[in-house]
């Protein structure tokens, strides 16, 4: 991101491109402020859910690998072709960051500011494709995936969430439409492709071809046989003091 910064085109020379969304819809700037609180939100029930999750550790990594794989395709997109600031209400230029020091210390900044607003972090010229995007959609995707079917509720507030904090990136002009489409589009087919492989073991082990183009899912699901059930605990020991007490209370009651 700090490299790509660097390499943003002059707003003076390289005008917005058209874009029917960001042409038809008047900017909010309020917008994505609005989204990475749909962002922070789904992050919370994302936490609680693989809190209580009982098979946490297997959800962790896949949802690490996952991540891991859309950022590092992020970051080959936005490094290739640079795209003109879309609204020209972002105060970017290029050749900002000089020295190696200086570049170290906007990358330290960007990544303990999680890239967000809301923490101060405004980066130009990482547009294809949206990270806020991909964040969204990987946050409901694993909620839906991980909390019981009957959970319909739930299930429909993360979609709102998710699809709201879409329109906020694209209603506070921050991003062009198809920045938005493709992080939408890639986060969700690969989630779903990989646990497609990932639930069937006739997949996962019966093409060596697979294999050898994927020998990092078949690492990290070596130990997994089929589809992880969502089962809940609590994840610490009660203390001693503690169960001692309930039972005295239960055998009470019983009395």
């Amino acid at each position: 991101m700090v490299v790509v910064h660097d390499r943003v085109p002059d707003m003076a020379k390289y005008p917005p491109l058209p874009d029917i969304f960001l042409d038809s819809v008047p900017m909010i700037p309020w917008a994505f402020q609005a989204c990475e609180m749909c962002g922070l939100i789904l992050a919370g029930i994302f936490t609680l859910t693989i809190f209580l999750h009982k098979h946490r550790f297997i959800v962790l990594r896949r949802c690490f690998a996952l991540l891991g794989t859309v950022f590092l395709l992020r970051c080959v997109t936005m490094f290739v072709t640079s795209l003109s600031v879309p609204g020209i209400h972002l105060q970017c230029s290029g050749k900002v960051y000089g020295d190696i020091w200086t570049k170290l210390k906007r990358t330290f900044e960007i990544s303990f500011g999680l890239g967000m607003s809301l923490t101060g972090v405004h980066t130009c010229g990482d547009y294809m494709f949206s990270g806020h995007t991909v964040c969204l959609t990987m946050w409901n995707m694993f909620i839906t995936e991980y909390t019981p079917r009957n959970f319909s509720l739930l299930h429909t507030a993360t979609w709102v969430l998710n699809l709201f904090g879409i329109f906020f990136i694209l209603a506070g002009h921050e991003h062009y439409s198809i920045d938005v489409v493709i992080a939408f589009y890639i986060t969700s087919r690969l989630f779903l492709y990989y646990h497609t492989l990932a639930n069937n073991q006739a997949l996962q082990h019966g093409d060596k071809r697979a294999e050898v183009w994927f020998p990092m899912f078949y690492y990290f699901e070596s130990n997994v046989n089929g589809i992880v059930p969502n089962d809940y605990e609590w994840p610490f020991n009660w203390p001693k003091s503690v169960k001692l007490y309930f039972q005295k209370d239960h055998y009470q009651q019983q009395d």
